[in-house]
């Protein structure tokens, strides 16, 4: 599987590359990008996937740049620019819905860790730890919509409402746990023409004297005086937990992060590069689909 995505990778980079004249020097941007890749699928540093005695056969009559070489063009606007452009290109490839999601996942680091942009957090059910926090709108057919990298204490509805932007929101229903009840969020989600549903942390309780928006009354309405509701709700979040654990359980998918992704700036595209080859994976599962 991981040679698979490696030369699907390698088509398409150096395809684009000679199409559009984007090769430059001896060492070109895809280049970079596709040495970056193999560190990825293999969870190895990117020191290990500048030994060319590492790449299968097939790549070693590339040029390799050195290790010095490549961690400077890797930290260039270019380079990161085609990262992300890969991943805006496979997103665009799977289909969408107007159901999505948002939710939040730990990146957890050592206790001991001296990372400065890391910062401690609460962990679902396991009390405190130290890292990164990955949140993400997900459409319910599996792709990650948008998606963002805070320290672990980064709050929830403030970064979804950062997200809203890059999403087409227009008639969608987004889905949150209680994290997401925010009056400013429900109000960022109506401004941007779709609607939140989140149910409240101590649901059954009075609102007390302040305003709240028109959606989360609907919202409270609707989720508390029904049980069918709130069974709805619950079970249709169960699609979100399905695909991050898809995210996280493929092979070569989003793990703990290794000790040599550590930064802010190095964890963001790390998990860039999981998340596009992951809708690699589903690009390239529905193909074989459609073609069954």
């Amino acid at each position: 599987m991981d040679d698979q995505l490696l030369r699907h990778l390698y088509h398409r980079l150096f395809h684009h590359a000679t199409a559009h004249g984007s090769r430059r020097g001896r060492y070109s941007d895809e280049l970079i990008v596709l040495i970056y890749f193999l560190a990825v699928l293999r969870e190895r540093s990117p020191h290990w996937a500048c030994d060319q005695r590492n790449w299968p056969l097939w790549m070693r009559r590339l040029a390799c740049p050195s290790y010095s070489q490549f961690i400077r063009r890797l930290k260039s606007v270019a380079v990161n620019q085609l990262l992300a452009t890969l991943n805006d290109e496979l997103h665009a490839r799977l289909p969408q819905s107007r159901l999505k999601f948002c939710d939040g996942k730990p990146l957890v680091v050592g206790g001991f860790s001296k990372d400065p942009d890391s910062a401690e957090g609460v962990l679902p059910g396991d009390g405190w730890g130290r890292g990164y926090k990955l949140h993400v709108i997900v459409d319910c057919t599996g792709r990650i919509d948008a998606f963002a990298v805070t320290p672990l204490d980064g709050g929830e509805p403030t970064t979804t409402r950062c997200l809203l932007p890059r999403v087409s929101m227009r008639g969608v229903i987004l889905r949150g746990d209680n994290n997401y009840d925010s009056n400013l969020l429900y109000r960022a989600v109506a401004l941007s023409g779709g609607r939140l549903i989140a149910p409240r942390k101590k649901p059954f309780t009075g609102l007390g004297h302040h305003p709240h928006h028109q959606d989360r009354l609907r919202a409270i309405a609707e989720l508390e005086s029904s049980p069918q509701a709130m069974r709805a709700h619950c079970h249709a979040r169960v699609s979100v937990e399905q695909h991050l654990g898809h995210l996280t359980n493929l092979p070569f998918g989003l793990c703990p992060l290794p000790n040599f992704v550590r930064r802010q700036r190095r964890v963001e595209r790390w998990v860039l590069a999981k998340i596009t080859l992951y809708h690699l994976h589903l690009t390239l599962r529905r193909q074989l689909n459609l073609a069954a």
